[in-house]
């Protein structure tokens, strides 16, 4: 196998390249490089502890193996961050093993519960690597200083020694072998971004003018939506290999923020086309081809300046006003969806300008960042996140089943290993609950059978450290080339830690067959765990979850949706907002990764296309509801209220009773009914409106609470056409198909 893969990429050049371009294209190929730099980083980091008479030359083999990324700021991010997990899972062992030095049964609750907190932090922030390696070294370290815990404290040091050492050792081979900085790489993706949002502006200008595009909308708008979930990782990794970078690293988090905000801009923007489709756009908004000219103008300097060039222009102004004359004819509720595209491209308008400034200020363009330009943002409140909070529960419910089985079974294997396995499994899963535990069965066993071939006929003839450095060397390069495609990385880590734990190396070298073969039972014994967890007492099968977080997004948009008559006013009230706008905000992007899991999308049974389109219908429900949240507390004139509330306050009701109705059954609202049934309260109330706007009301109410009362009902319009879209699209679901039990 490994001939063949590495025959095929030096064959992999047309038939008329020589074998010299081809052996000369390989080596310049990325995936040769980083297995030579980790195969390298690997043999250094064992000679170094051997030589210096460390104990667990292993642990050093692990930090190399699981912290060689592809960028030598990525790699040193993780090794710190990796270093800092390992000092907080020892302080956490020492802490417990003084705290509850004969207690046991209360020492393994809390430490279980601390395992369970370090799951749930995981979705914390882009730092989740540090709770990942707190949670499962704690319990490695607490057993590792055996049942008295007399050498706890020395096993810590040594673990944190090791680690850090293996961190040094991959990172000084990252800086001076065919260094990839990652300063560079953030810059090319923010630039790539930057061009994806400038492209979807232009494409969804031509939507409203009626002018054709080639683009392919879908693919740019989920590429732009994974690049700004990506972005801040990036610059973590950034700030430690560019002093440039550190020195601007609040200009390029600024940055990141407005390009998620455009996004989102760009989102909600789209998502109000439905209602402007029949009307005259290049009439009402005249500007609109010289606005959309002038953003892509924008963002096109901004490119330039990010990869170092000086604008050629600034910011221009443009008049972007409505024809007065034209509103003054038209419905209210279309009305109203004009003033709402309107206020959209306002807000497009200043993040473009925002990001324009922030990108001269990044390179050195220019004036300093001219901050009322920048959007205000408030952070948002602390709320419970439940799937953070399953995740948890199933950590404390996994480690459990294997420490009860450890405690109540004799002669259990490896039970000093097989509970560290297990809280690594499922803590890692809760960045990754779709992720099917059959997956890792393949790389375990065969990352295993490959240490198990190495350990028993290839290293007992070796003598000498320089024989065991070249074999290892070439092991570690084999198995990260042929598993270096990033589709291919959780095997990849995986194999290389089963091939560090299954040889290891010390001065006092040892082999046993018995040790091979109870590894791989205790992994099967960890994946076994894990499995059950993720069945009982919680399904985290994706046609159940599917289903209650269909339920509970539903749920919250009916609570957010009934929330519009007013500001909460006790602390209860305004935490249970900020849970359901959590809720409705976070939902959607979790549905589109569980959706995609199902096993009836994966068959073929039900169209990905479909799924695909019940996701795009979420997230426009998503941004209608809190679009409407954002309006509710706007100036309204007291008179044209006193003449809408009843007839507002039965629309919200009917659409307060649609949402319950969904979250009971996605398929029990027929799209064409709910459509009629909505149409005939909007003509109830445009026609009061018409009344209430033409009589003397109209006097007493300024242009602001004007304005403001078309938003609110460009809000409400926006949840029923978002509604009705979510209904038809769930309507040609095959829900019984997605329902079906697969074991």
């Amino acid at each position: 196998m490994t001939t063949q893969r590495l025959t095929q990429a030096i064959s992999a050049k047309p038939a008329h390249t020589s074998p010299v371009d081809q052996l000369v294209a390989l080596y310049r190929s990325e995936a040769f490089r980083q297995s030579v730099r980790v195969a390298l980083a690997m043999v250094l980091a064992y000679y170094t502890s051997l030589a210096m008479g460390w104990d667990k030359p292993h642990w050093a083999g692990l930090a190399v193996a699981l912290c060689s990324l592809g960028t030598v700021g990525g790699s040193i991010n993780k090794g710190l961050l990796r270093i800092l997990g390992t000092a907080l899972a020892g302080a956490v062992a020492i802490a417990l093993l003084i705290l509850f030095p004969q207690d046991r049964w209360t020492y393994l609750l809390v430490a279980t519960l601390f395992v369970g907190y370090s799951a749930y932090m995981m979705g914390h922030s882009s730092r989740w690597y540090l709770w990942s390696i707190a949670g499962y070294v704690m319990a490695l370290l607490a057993l590792a200083g055996g049942p008295d815990g007399a050498t706890t404290f020395e096993t810590v040091v040594l673990r944190i020694q090791q680690t850090a050492m293996g961190v040094v050792v991959y990172s000084l081979v990252a800086a001076l072998l065919w260094p990839r900085p990652a300063s560079e790489a953030v810059r090319q993706r923010v630039r790539g971004l930057v061009d994806v949002q400038r492209r979807l502006i232009a494409h969804d200008a031509a939507i409203l003018m009626h002018t054709r595009s080639d683009v392919d909308a879908p693919a740019l708008r989920m590429q732009a939506t994974r690049g700004t979930a990506q972005l801040p990782a990036d610059i973590d990794a950034a700030e430690l290999d560019s002093f440039e970078v550190w020195e601007t690293r609040r200009q390029w988090r600024r940055c990141v923020a407005d390009l998620g905000a455009l996004n989102e801009a760009l989102e909600r923007w789209r998502h109000g086309f439905p209602e402007l489709g029949h009307l005259d756009l290049e009439r009402l908004m005249p500007h609109l081809a010289t606005l959309a000219a002038e953003l892509d103008a924008r963002l096109t300097e901004v490119s330039r300046m990010l990869g170092g060039e000086a604008p050629r222009r600034g910011p221009q102004e443009v008049a972007a006003q409505l024809d007065e004359e034209a509103l003054a004819a038209m419905t209210p509720f279309d009305r109203a969806a004009l003033v709402c595209s309107q206020d959209q491209l306002h807000r497009i308008e200043r993040l473009t300008r925002a990001l324009f400034d922030t990108a001269a200020d990044i390179r050195g363009f220019g004036e300093p960042t001219r901050q009322g330009h920048a959007e205000r943002r408030s952070a948002a409140p602390w709320t419970l996140d439940p799937d953070r909070l399953t995740a948890a529960v199933r950590a404390f419910i996994a480690v459990w089943l294997v420490l009860l089985a450890c405690i109540y079974i004799p002669s259990f294997p490896m039970p000093a290993g097989v509970i560290p396995v297990t809280a690594a499994l499922v803590i890692q899963l809760a960045i990754l609950p779709q992720l099917s535990t059959g997956v890792l069965v393949a790389p375990v066993l065969g990352g295993i059978a490959v240490a198990g071939v190495f350990s028993i006929f290839v290293m007992p003839p070796l003598s000498s450290f320089l024989g065991l450095g070249v074999a290892i060397f070439i092991a570690v390069f084999l198995l990260s080339y042929l598993f270096s495609k990033p589709s291919q990385q959780i095997a990849r880590t995986l194999i290389l830690a089963q091939f560090v734990m299954i040889i290891l190396v010390s001065n006092e070298q040892t082999y046993d067959f018995l040790y091979i073969a109870n590894t791989a039972q205790m992994w099967l014994f960890g994946i076994g765990a894990v499995w059950i967890s993720g069945w009982f007492p919680i399904s985290f099968q994706p046609q159940q979850v599917v289903f209650k977080q269909l339920h509970r997004f539903l749920r919250s948009a009916d609570r957010l949706v009934g929330a519009v008559r007013g500001e909460p006013g006790h602390w209860p009230q305004r935490m249970a907002l900020a849970f359901h706008k959590h809720e409705v905000t976070t939902l959607p992007g979790k549905l589109d990764r569980w959706l995609a899991a199902l096993p009836a999308v994966a068959d073929g049974g039900v169209p990905r296309e479909q799924v695909q389109a019940l996701a795009d219908s979420l997230q426009a429900l998503s941004g209608r509801v809190r679009e409407l949240l954002e309006v509710r507390g706007a100036a309204q004139s007291p008179a044209i209220v006193r003449e809408l509330i009843a007839d507002m306050r039965a629309w919200r009701l009917g659409i307060r009773e649609v949402l319950v109705a969904l979250a009971a059954d996605p398929a029990g609202v027929e799209a064409g009914r709910l459509r009629a049934r909505l149409d005939a309260k909007l003509q109830t109330i445009e026609a009061r409106m018409e009344n209430t706007l033409d009589s003397a009301a109209r006097d007493d109410a300024s242009t602001e609470e004007l304005d403001n009362m078309y938003r609110m009902l460009g809000a409400y319009r926006g949840v029923s056409e978002a509604l009705v879209r979510f209904a038809s699209q769930a309507h040609a679901i095959d829900w019984p198909r997605v329902r079906e039990a697969r074991f």
